[in-house]
């Protein structure tokens, strides 16, 4: 049989453990350079983190700022669209008003060239005779015609106030 001597076996054992205590360190010392480049690399996540929230910070500032100039101009354009609409109302009365005008002096300005011919030549004398005149061709009364797109008026006027409250509700 073969026999074991502790004597003999003990050189292997201990270079065996020399061996596993090598390759330990071996593997430390990859291990701290590992965790060395990682707290490097951690230092550089939070200056990166630092500067994307301060990023995000000023974005947020931002989107507010325009939130509130949007609703400042949503308001300034519905002021703006009212006194437009107030404004058109008021030409279309103007309008009217000074076609009623037209129409019943109509009759009156033809005659009022006869009379005024009339007058002249007797404030002259005489010595000329009254020239007979043609009567003026008036020109047709221009009515302002209505907007063809006058549906889709309504339906812009719609859109602006539905883009008016959406506005004002961010």
């Amino acid at each position: 049989m073969v026999s074991f001597n502790v004597e003999t076996l003990a050189p292997l054992v201990s270079l065996s453990l020399a061996m596993l205590f090598g390759g330990t360190l071996f593997y430390l010392a990859r291990l701290h350079g590992r965790v060395a480049a990682m707290r490097g690399a951690q230092a550089e996540l939070r200056g990166l983190l630092r500067a994307c929230s301060d990023a995000v910070d000023g974005a947020e500032r931002s989107v507010l700022s325009l939130r509130e100039a949007a609703q400042t101009m949503a308001g300034d354009l519905g002021r703006t669209m009212d006194e437009a609409d107030r404004l058109r109302a008021e030409i279309d009365r103007t309008c009217a008003t000074a076609r009623q005008t037209l129409e019943r002096l109509g009759p009156l300005s033809v005659a009022a060239p006869e009379r005024h011919e009339t007058m002249s030549a007797a404030a002259m004398g005489p010595t000329l005779p009254p020239v007979p005149t043609a009567p003026p061709v008036s020109a047709p009364i221009a009515t302002p015609t209505p907007r063809p797109a006058s549906a889709t008026g309504n339906g812009e006027r719609a859109a602006m106030r539905l883009f008016r409250e959406t506005i004002r509700g961010l």
